[in-house]
Order: structure tokens, then sequence, then C-alpha cells
């Protein structure tokens, strides 16, 4: 039985991008063994006036069972989904956090990671773009001596498409609609996950919608990664305009954290 893991920095993630393949697997269950792992509980993510008091521990409590939720629709366990305690929109890709990883990755041994695209993406969450670089350091630097493959999902150069029907966009917004806490923001997304579908489906004969994602090769590897075309060069100078790279500096550090100077 192969494992394949989904990592993801925030709880509703997978759901956004990846939720029709996921379902898909985690029906395969005689042949595939599904794990979640997510980075945080997204315990920052809250409009910034009405609900500020629910930011920190109270609403990663909640966005974790919102996630658990998610995932019996899915067909997968509870124990099956791994959090790794870091805080919300503080992914670094730094020493502690690569041995974090390197660590979980040692002892589940997957032969397929699915990860977010940290490079060329139209979504640049610093803690996306880490996630995804770490995934990449570890297994092209040789750190542990699996290799499995490895998938970005959300990028804007994919070389591999998983096509779903104009019926089944009503999956994807009942599983978005489980993060109820996040609902302030996802109800704006729904239109642009139509239309990054259709940016995708574009490129499968016979279908209108897909999700996109990129198979990583190493650097050993003989096989190249696609190149961007003119318009999607483009849209990744945007990204990159309209996103900051850093945006721990816009988080309220809890007080533990903060260094002491006494």
């Amino acid at each position: 039985m192969k494992k394949i893991i989904f990592f993801q920095a925030h709880p509703d993630d997978l759901e956004f991008f990846c939720a029709h393949l996921l379902h898909y697997l985690a029906q395969k269950d005689n042949i595939y063994e599904i794990k979640i792992a997510s980075l945080t509980k997204g315990e920052f993510s809250t409009p910034p006036h009405k609900y500020a008091h629910f930011k920190g521990e109270r609403l990663g409590k909640i966005r974790a069972r919102e996630l658990i939720q998610a995932e019996k629709i899915h067909g997968i366990k509870p124990e099956h989904i791994h959090f790794f305690g870091i805080l919300d929109q503080m992914v670094k890709f730094d020493k502690d956090t690569v041995e974090l990883v390197r660590n979980y990755l040692y002892k589940e041994k997957p032969s397929i990671i699915f990860a977010p695209e940290p490079i060329n993406t139209y979504y640049r969450h610093q803690d996306h773009i880490a996630i995804g670089k770490i995934l990449y350091y570890i297994y092209d630097k040789k750190i542990i001596d699996e290799n499995p493959k490895l998938y970005y999902f959300a990028p804007l150069n994919p070389n591999f498409y998983w096509p779903f029907a104009k019926t089944d966009i009503s999956f994807a917004f009942k599983m978005i609609d489980i993060h109820k806490s996040q609902n302030w923001m996802m109800k704006y997304l729904k239109p642009l996950y139509i239309i990054i579908g259709k940016f995708y489906g574009r490129n499968i004969k016979g279908w209108k919608y897909a999700e996109g994602y990129r198979r990583v090769f190493y650097r050993e590897e003989k096989h190249k990664n696609k190149k961007l075309t003119f318009l999607m060069n483009c849209l990744n100078f945007l990204a990159l305009k309209l996103f900051p790279k850093d945006l721990s500096k816009y988080v309220p550090i809890p007080d533990h954290l903060k260094d002491n100077k006494d």
C-alpha cells in the first residue's frame, strides 16, 4: 500500500486547492493510505475587527475541529491528521522547521507528497512558500534516504492535471463551507475557484475544469520542469508585487514568544 501525505500550511488549504484529487485517492483505501500534515492550525485568520478576540488558541481549536470534520467526508480518520504546532503565518524555512518536517517524514516514509507550490504560484503566502521549499530541500539534498514523488499544488506551470465536471464544483464548495470560521473570506474566493478551474481545465481535451499540479524533479533527475509561458510570467510578477514576502510583521506575536529583555 502506498502512503500519500498532503502537506498544508492551514486547515482549509486542501479544500480549495485539491479537494477532488484528495477525495478520489481517499476512496482507494485498499491502495493508498492518506495522511494530512498541517503546519499550523490557522490561529490568526479572522477579520481584523469583529472577531479579533477569537485569534490565537481559541481559533486554532475551532479550525482543527473543522479540518477533522472535513477529512471525515473524505474518509480520513482523525488519527491520520498531524499538526506540527507552528503558529499561523510563522512558518519559516529554517533549520528548526526543516528538522521538524524531516523527523515526520523519516517516521512516515511516504511514497508520494503533495504540498504548496513555493516558486511559480498565484498564491504567495509566506507559510505556503516556506513548506514547499522545505520539502524540496529535504529530498534534493538527500537529508533522508527516501525519495518520494513530489507534487506541488497551485502552480502557474502545471504538468499534471486532475479534471472534474462542472457538477463537481458543488462538492468542493461543500468542503470549503465546512470551514465556517473562514466563510468571511472564502465566500469571496469561490468565483476565483471557478476561474482557476477553467484556467487549468483548458489543458485537458474534453474537460472544462481541472486541478493543476506540478510534478517536481530533483536536480539529479533528467527531466526538466515545464517552463513558464509569457502569460504565466506576467501573473507570477503580479503575485510577487501584490503579496509581501514576509507576513509576520502583520501578525501579533504572543507574549510567551517575545524576547525576554529582563
